[in-house]
């Protein structure tokens, strides 16, 4: 890619911000892609790579995605917290959960790691890590962080359902729990999903790191599925991103990136 197309895909806060919430889904990028960009004095730096490499143009493919990611503020303050997440995926990436057993929200709340693993572990699709940054008044900031469990859970509505569990210390013991439906999308968009970001001590807190990776195959019918899958018919796919902030600003933008075939 040269440095004028480079430059429109990421140039403004829209376009990073989408960027990253594309990734955070179903891979809308080539086999590995990673970017830092600023807009004002934050700095977003994401990485994020799909296997296989090569996707068919008409077969859907499984896949693997693995996604990380920082959020961080340049005067040293502490990032600003998001509330929303949503998110419009590339009709040629879908997610399949037929014959995959649900885990309840209700299981995770209150549960450690090692005991959500052990209620829902046939459930869990994907593992990873966050960390926030805490500034508590009068007290230093620092930082706090924990594994991040990603588990299919039971259809809203019949739509899919993924729930996300965090067992972290902040400074007490806390557990995160939230979910994203997966629903229809439109235009280019075959899917998209709203995921509330939950409070971090009563909003004294912010993410500023994540990582996962997002997998899971089980048999059905005598056949073997996966969680994720995804054509290439056209050379590249398209996703769109709005981050929702606590404060009231909401920022939208599109991605296009290229994908092999």
């Amino acid at each position: 890619m040269g440095s004028t197309q480079r430059k429109r895909l990421w140039s403004g806060k829209a376009k990073v911000v989408a960027a990253l919430g594309a990734l955070i889904a179903l891979g809308a990028s080539a086999s590995a892609l990673g970017a830092s960009a600023q807009a004002g004095n934050v700095i977003i730096e994401i990485e994020g790579k799909l296997s296989p490499t090569k996707l068919s143009k008409t077969k859907p493919t499984p896949i693997t995605l693995t996604v990380s990611g920082a959020i961080k503020d340049t005067e040293g303050t502490r990032p600003p917290a998001l509330s929303t997440l949503d998110l419009e995926f590339d009709k040629h990436g879908t997610i399949y959960t037929k014959g995959l057993p649900t885990c309840s929200p209700s299981k995770l709340q209150a549960t450690t790691t090692a005991a959500a693993i052990k209620a829902c572990g046939k459930e869990l699709v994907g593992k990873g890590n966050v960390t926030a940054e805490i500034k508590l008044p009068e007290q230093e900031a620092f930082s706090a962080g924990g594994p991040l469990l990603i588990f299919n859970g039971p259809p809203k509505g019949g739509k899919p359902d993924l729930v996300m569990q965090v067992y972290a210390h902040v400074p007490a013991a806390t557990t995160f729990v939230t979910e994203g439906v997966i629903g229809k999308g439109h235009g280019l968009y075959g899917t998209s999903t709203l995921i509330k970001i939950p409070s971090i001590v009563s909003g004294q807190g912010s993410l500023t790191s994540f990582s996962a990776t997002i997998h899971k195959t089980w048999n059905y019918k005598g056949e073997k599925k996966s969680l994720l899958y995804a054509t290439c018919p056209s050379g590249h796919l398209v996703a769109h991103g709005a981050f929702n902030f606590v404060e009231g600003t909401s920022i939208s933008g599109n991605l296009d990136k290229p994908c092999t075939s």
